[in-house]
């Protein structure tokens, strides 16, 4: 037990915080959604990978160049009652460069960040239904069956916190929000992270 205390003081009392002051990766889990003509659709199984480097602009205040591949997952929907069935996937993902405006906020190791970012996202979907429903004696049949694969460059931007911790690491958790013009159709893409980044 004392062991642990006094690690977690030496912690505490290190003054060896990984500020951004070089190249770093970062990687971690991300929740994205997607918004098309009105419907929300959740995606699962979401990761990302990041690049980046700083630009000291004054003492505690840096602009940042990111490079960063999304992989905002994907989406799957299976139904079948008798004669009607309905199966839709999708897959989303973005590769793209952000700009950050970095600050540490009152001589603390917190920070903040607001982002702005030209990303190329791709969207495959694929849709398989039929349906038979009868109104006033009459049976009506219902079938949408296609494919597409979009690819459409689109600005991002959000804002993170985050904190820096001793040896190189640092954590944090961010808020960002695309969109994309597809065939004069509009596409929004949210995505929240949680980010550990080392810093070299």
């Amino acid at each position: 037990m004392k062991y642990l205390l006094s690690c977690a003081l030496l912690l505490i009392s290190c003054n060896c915080f990984a500020k951004f002051d070089g190249l770093y990766l970062s990687s971690g889990l991300a929740k994205s959604s997607l918004t098309l003509n009105g419907a929300e659709i959740d995606l699962d199984n979401g990761l990302f990978i990041k690049a980046g480097y700083p630009f000291m602009l004054a003492p505690e205040y840096y602009l940042i160049v990111e490079l960063e591949y999304n992989k905002m997952g994907d989406y799957e929907h299976h139904y079948s009652n008798g004669a009607n069935y309905d199966n839709t996937e999708v897959e989303a993902s973005s590769i793209g460069a952000n700009l950050k405006y970095q600050s540490y906020l009152f001589d603390t190791e917190f920070y903040l960040a607001s982002i702005l970012g030209v990303h190329q996202y791709s969207l495959d979907l694929m849709v398989d239904t039929y349906s038979q429903n009868t109104l006033n004696g009459k049976t009506i049949t219902t079938t949408i069956t296609g494919e597409n694969s979009i690819n459409e460059v689109g600005l991002s931007y959000g804002v993170e916190l985050g904190y820096s911790l001793p040896y190189s690491l640092n954590i944090a958790a961010s808020y960002t929000m695309g969109r994309i013009i597809a065939n004069g159709i509009g596409i929004d893409f949210i995505t929240s992270q949680v980010t550990l980044s080392y810093v070299f």
